[in-house]
This record gives C-alpha cells, sequence and structure tokens, in this order.
C-alpha cells in the first residue's frame, strides 16, 4: 500500500511540476514591443568564422544600451536610453512582418532567423560585400 500511494504522489508530482511548453505565434503582434541588441556577430562569407561584432558596430557605450520598439501600426522607434549620447541617438522607421522568416527593415528585406516571443534574431545580408552576414539578437523587455 505504501508502494501505491509513493508512486501516486510521484506521479501528481511530475504531473504538476511538468510546464507546458508557451506557443509562441511567429505574427507582427508578437513581434512587436520593446528590445535591446545583446548580441552582434558578423561573418564576410560563407568560408569565413563568424565574429562578435558588437563592439564594431557600437563602439561608443551611449549605443548599446539603447530601446528598440516595434509598433503593431509597421513603425518602430531607437530611443536613447540608459547612457545618452550627445547628440541623441533617438530615430524610426517602418517595418513589416512578411513571413515566418522575414521581415522588412526601412524597405529592406531582412532574414527572421529565430523568434521565440523572447529573443528576435535577425540577418542582414550583402552589408558591405556580397555573401556576408551581419546577425543581431535583440531580447524583449
Amino acid at each position: 500500500m505504501k508502494k501505491i500511494i509513493f508512486l501516486a504522489c510521484i506521479t501528481t508530482l511530475f504531473i504538476t511540476a511538468c510546464k507546458k511548453d508557451d506557443v509562441c505565434n511567429i505574427n507582427a503582434a508578437s513581434i512587436s514591443g520593446a528590445y535591446k541588441i545583446t548580441a552582434v556577430t558578423y561573418k564576410a562569407n560563407s568560408s569565413s568564422a563568424e565574429i562578435d561584432y558588437f563592439n564594431t558596430l557600437f563602439p561608443d557605450p551611449c549605443d548599446r544600451d539603447n530601446v528598440y520598439t516595434f509598433q503593431t501600426n509597421g513603425t518602430y522607434q531607437i530611443k536613447d536610453a540608459g547612457v545618452i549620447c550627445s547628440p541623441n541617438g533617438d530615430d524610426n522607421g517602418t517595418w513589416s512582418f512578411v513571413s515566418e522568416n522575414s521581415l522588412t527593415i526601412d524597405g529592406d528585406p531582412v532574414i527572421l532567423e529565430k523568434f521565440d516571443c523572447k529573443t528576435l534574431v535577425v540577418v542582414n545580408t550583402d552589408i558591405q560585400t556580397a555573401g556576408d552576414r551581419l546577425k543581431l539578437t535583440l531580447t524583449k523587455q
């Protein structure tokens, strides 16, 4: 009898401890929100190594803590937050959701490499040379 009660308790514990995976629908509404860029990598071509490019793209500390807000109406805003640049780095533009693996930002196509409703990873290609890849990781605030 003790074994049955013990097994029932363990089973109940496992059932209540298991968390259902949250479903993240990839669409304009789920992508909308405020983000900070937390990582940037660059790859010169398909055979080169990916390198950390965060400090290269954002050499000034005042640019590293900006907040990027994607609105559901297809606009985005960059807010100079934390350490403020002089002049400030506020900006705005347009964006659109194209598909589960594609966005446009200011009319330019970008690859939506990953989105899990918390982390957004976008890749822009052919930035400096044909075949290069600039990957930005943005974390929802």
